[in-house]
């Protein structure tokens, strides 16, 4: 942590109001443990249908009290809340296990059943020994765990299907288990089940198809029912359907009903869907009732059983892609004769829920674009091939609502053509849709540009989880670029819950691999390059780590330890005395481009350091001192082939090149000085403080500048307005990232929704925020809160919903004066690092009302503040434990 470099200002920005967090006044131990919250099993809320034999579970911690810890737990799972509820797991009651870890708890009872429901809560001893009651009660069930247990038939023969059953008693329990490929919808008695849709998320299906599973009980009724399926084709070449529904009657018999040649086929309203193109849809063709029991289907084709895929059956554990949102329109204009045109003030993924009313057989046409021309009219260079279209035709006789099934877009403006009338705007709202990952983290600043680019980063990365990370969600692509995935990875586990989502996408890339270790550009693949470039393919190990560091995930390198010694091993067979050479995008989309070979170099040796680092974590000490010693051996040749002595630059000197080497740690004995200064130089002086990196060496940038103690200039890159800069899009009113710096249109660029600018959203969490994980840490059990306090900026707040529970930093800056505002979850401990600014030589430091830092000493107290040694330029640094602290520097 670098000093302050610039005073204070007093003309500049205030009256910025943070949310200081309360200040805990209790008395240690004055009130006992509080019960666990947030209970996850396989990082879920309750999830209906895993397929983990010994899932995981985890828990997060409450006590009024400071400093306090787990020493203790006890897990108790049950086949019956009501045993559950007597204190008593017939499943598992773990007892008393002396132990700290409220995550990754793997379940240790009696063997899991397939279509099981499964009750589980827990408590916890603090470190006075004191037990917290039992939390509420969770639950999660089992899908089915092996494909014998399928007792259906995949079946298909049209886009409509249909079947009828009776039920003799009343249902006591029942389960749909159900998959479709490409998408399907669920629909029983009437109604759509569940809030899924384009499900289920995409896969390489010759490996995996994915499943998910519903209670449906107070769906089903005694007597007579009915379930009707959709089909969509999604990112699959047919349509196929494979449904099981298991029920529980009353009188405790058991029965299934399952798809099989016997249910009815007939095509439906949808004449026509593709992901690119859109969906058409004619209601005139729909038939009322056919989801309903009693509804004649005579006529109706016997449905055809079909060819399965040939991936096996895994449940869909993670958020599914699901409307999350309904936006109105803010602006309506009508710039040619019967062309409407939408401003939706939002560029978003989705659809258009159109609400019309017309004669039958009249055809409404909608059209999605991201930039519409100076005339009025929609813009569709950037979108190339793909149509993004959807028509309806009405059926006529009253109001209808009609939105797609089978098809998403990207867009912020839609124009309508055919409409009956003129339409308003409540004629159109935008649903917007995306994997329904939950937001956890929070950033906002003094300096209004950050806030702003932080909202372009919030919706680019929501808006390209469909499943997996995509690149855009517009045009005629919409892939799992592997590195538009790892460069903005660690921005989206602190912004959302991503520990389910990146489970599912790392299995994904799993799938992908081949024999010999290589990777795809993307996953699944169907775009790029097999073999990957190596800036792509490091997705697979850096996803791995950053899965471990942000969540504490073991498992997930267990589980993938041997593909990423076998990806690892793959590279070594392309290297020459150590260096990795081919390349195909390098740092792609760069103002000014490094030399692909060497980006190609520096993830090698960064993916060899990870394989080490994971060897560490799992005691595999053999390895670990192997991959370390060749890090060293490749970190040497990049320096003999890249490094230029004379001039002190890495490669051809652009900012992505030594920014690389700085950030990665190649730099080696004596050369940094050099180095920092050539990247400082070449911001400032060569290119009046502005970035000229792609994508991936944007996330170096940043970074690399705030550890040679330039946080300062960063802040300067970050809150630049003028191109190329984040802030040069907010100024041209960009409500999303865009794929290059400029904003070039045409058929072959640009994207107007791409997230991979947006890894500079970990920079503002981990520097100006000062929410960092100390070293070796992981899962945020230890915490360094070390916040950049440069330029202007008045103060920050941050937050992240951490595994453990919430991390917060806020601080505010006044002209000799600093507060911050911190708080660290039970289980979790933390340094706190306080700058003061280079002029003050005498500083008092309070903790509340204490003071804990005073005449350049470290005051004893019993506020569970204790001191360390400032390890540089004078900071000050506390260690504290758990609970809500408030520190106020002041100084002269």
């Amino acid at each position: 942590m670098h000093t302050l470099r610039n005073k204070w200002r007093a003309n500049l920005l205030v009256g910025f109001l943070v949310c200081a967090l309360p200040v805990a006044s209790i008395a240690l131990g004055a009130e006992g443990p509080e019960p666990p919250e947030n209970l996850r099993c396989e990082y879920l809320s309750n999830p209906m249908g895993i397929d983990v034999v010994r899932p995981r579970f985890s828990w997060v911690l409450e006590h009024p009290a400071r400093g306090e810890s787990q020493t203790a737990y006890q897990v108790l799972v049950s086949t019956r809340s009501e045993t559950l509820k007597q204190d008593q797991g017939d499943q598992w009651d773990s007892g008393k296990v002396a132990s700290g870890d409220s995550t990754q708890v793997e379940y240790n009872g009696k063997p899991l059943a397939s279509g099981q429901s499964y009750y589980w809560k827990v408590k916890y001893w603090d470190k006075e020994g004191n037990a917290s009651p039992f939390s509420e009660t969770a639950r999660f069930d089992m899908g089915l765990l092996s494909r014998d247990e399928w007792k259906g038939q995949w079946i298909g023969g049209a886009n409509q299907l249909r079947t009828e059953f009776q039920l003799p008693e009343a249902v006591v329990r029942a389960r749909a288990y159900i998959t479709g490929v490409g998408y399907y919808e669920l629909r029983i008695n009437g109604e759509k089940v569940g809030r899924s849709v384009l499900d289920p998320a995409w896969t390489t299906y010759d490996k995996r198809v994915l499943y998910s599973t519903y209670d449906v009980t107070r769906r089903l009724q005694r007597g007579a029912n009915a379930v009707g399926v959709m089909l969509g084709q999604g990112w699959y070449s047919s349509r196929a359907l494979l449904v099981q529904i298991d029920v529980e009657l009353a009188d405790g018999k058991s029965l299934s009903f399952v798809s099989s040649p016997k249910w009815k086929a007939k095509n439906g309203p949808i004449t026509s869907d593709s992901v690119y193109n859109g969906e058409s849809y004619d209601a005139r063709l729909e038939t009322p009732g056919w989801d309903r029991p009693g509804f004649d289907d005579a006529l109706w084709a016997a449905a055809q059983a079909v060819e399965a895929p040939k991936g096996i059956l895994s449940a869909q554990m993670m958020p599914s892609i699901q409307v999350v949102d309904t936006l109105t329109p803010v602006a309506l204009s009508n710039p040619q004769p019967g062309v409407y045109v939408y401003d939706m003030g939002q560029n978003a993924s989705g659809w258009v829920r159109l609400q019309v009313k017309g004669p039958r057989g009249a055809a409404v046409t909608m059209t999605f674009t991201e930039l519409i021309y100076d005339n009025g009219m929609i813009n569709r260079e950037n979108i190339r091939n793909a149509k993004v279209r959807d028509v309806y035709i009405l059926r006529g006789g009253g109001m209808e609502i009609y939105e797609p099934r089978f098809t998403y877009h990207g867009f912020r403006y839609v124009e309508v053509r055919g409409f009956p009338g003129t339409p308003s705007l409540d004629s159109v709202r935008l649903r917007v849709v995306h994997s329904a990952v939950p937001t956890t983290g929070s950033f906002v600043a003094s300096k209004q540009i950050l806030n702003q680019i932080q909202k372009l980063i919030h919706w680019s990365q929501l808006t390209n989880l469909f499943g997996i990370p995509t690149d855009c969600d517009q045009r005629d692509e919409r892939q799992g670029w592997m590195g538009d995935a790892h460069v903005t990875a660690e921005e989206a586990m602190m912004n959302f819950d991503m520990a389910a989502f990146y489970t599912n996408f790392v299995r994904d890339i799993h799938d992908i691999q081949s024999p010999e270790g290589m990777v795809s550009d993307t996953v699944p693949h169907r775009y790029g390059s097999a073999p990957s470039d190596p800036a792509w393919g490091t997705a697979y190990p850096l996803i791995c780590w950053y899965m471990w560091q942000q969540y504490g995930d073991r498992r997930i390198l267990e589980e993938n330890y041997d593909g990423l010694k076998k990806y690892v091993e793959y590279l070594r067979t392309r290297a020459s005395e150590n260096i990795l050479s081919y390349s195909y995008y390098g740092d792609w989309v760069a103002v000014e481009k490094t030399p692909g070979g060497f980006v190609s170099a520096a993830y090698y040796y960064d993916d060899v350091r990870v394989l080490a680092g994971a060897a560490k974590a799992l005691g595999k000490a053999a390895d670990a001192d192997a991959y370390s010693q060749l890090a060293g051996q490749i970190k040497e040749s990049i320096n003999r082939k890249f490094y230029d002595a004379a001039t002190g630059n890495f490669a051809n000197g652009t900012q992505t090149a030594n920014a690389m080497a700085l950030n990665m740690d190649l730099d080696g004995k004596g050369q940094r000085g050099h180095v920092a200064g050539n990247l400082t130089n070449d911001i400032v002086y060569r290119h009046d403080t502005h970035v000229t990196t792609g994508f991936i060496g944007i996330k170096h940038l940043m970074e690399a500048l705030t550890k040679i103690g330039r946080a300062d200039l960063a802040y300067d890159l970050a809150t630049q307005t003028t191109y190329p800069s984040w802030g040069y899009m907010v100024s041209r009113g960009a409500t999303t990232l865009w794929e290059l710096w400029q904003e070039k249109t045409g058929p072959s660029m640009n994207s107007h929704d791409h997230v991979m600018f947006g890894s500079v959203g970990s920079w503002f969490y981990r520097a100006l925020g000062g929410i960092n994980l100390e070293q070796d840490s992981v899962g945020y059990a230890h915490i360094r809160i070390e916040p950049q306090i440069v330029r202007d900026l008045a103060s920050v707040s941050a937050s992240i919903e951490t595994i453990r529970g919430t991390v917060s930093s806020s601080w505010t800056h006044a002209p000799g004066s600093i507060t911050m505002n911190v708080s660290i979850p039970v289980n979790s401990d933390a340094r706190i690092v306080m700058p003061r600014e280079d002029y003050m030589t005498e500083v008092t430091v309070r903790e509340g009302d204490r003071v804990v830092f005073d005449k350049g000493q470290y005051v004893a107290g019993d506020a569970g503040v204790s001191g360390a040694t400032a390890e540089k330029n004078g900071d000050i640094i506390f260690t504290v434990g758990s609970g809500n602290y408030s520190f106020q520097l002041t100084g002269q």
